[in-house]
């Protein structure tokens, strides 16, 4: 289980569902954003944050606030956009019946968080080999050194 596969998995069925191609491209039409708007929603509302979904879907964070605000204008009157909300319902009761764990939703913040952890480990080591050759250069500089003056 990773959470790339669950955002996988939430972007198909709202590919499914309004039958577009994508809902991760950069374009602006109507449907892939609505299904973008639906899908970053479900996620921000277990607990993923703008920044996290600006790392996946490589947007600007400031599009998943707008997105936030919107939605909650939606569920507080539903007639002004009810294509959204019933997009909003269809997408997450969907979810839950394809999902193996019915609790996997509430996971995905907790799997965000250890992927953010791998990265950090994967810089910090390649920092460390970066440290390690500026080690290793700095004693055969020394040790030529001392040759040179022995």
């Amino acid at each position: 289980m990773n959470l790339e596969r669950e955002i996988t998995r939430l972007n198909s069925i709202v590919e499914e569902k309004l039958q577009v191609e994508d809902i991760v491209v950069r374009q602006k039409k109507q449907d892939q954003v609505l299904g973008r708007m639906v899908v970053c929603n479900i996620l921000m509302d277990n607990g993923l944050t703008p920044a996290m979904l600006a790392r996946h879907y490589k947007q600007h964070r400031t599009n998943y606030y707008h997105y936030r605000k919107k939605h909650d204008n939606y569920l507080e009157i539903p007639r002004m956009y009810p294509e959204y909300i019933q997009l909003y319902k269809y997408t997450t009761e969907e979810y839950r019946k394809r999902a193996k764990d019915v609790s996997m939703l509430s996971k995905l913040q907790r799997m965000e968080i250890i992927e953010e952890i791998d990265r950090s480990v994967e810089t910090l080591l390649e920092r460390k080999v970066e440290v390690l050759k500026t080690i290793e250069i700095d004693e055969n500089k020394r040790n030529s050194f001392r040759l040179a003056t022995a």
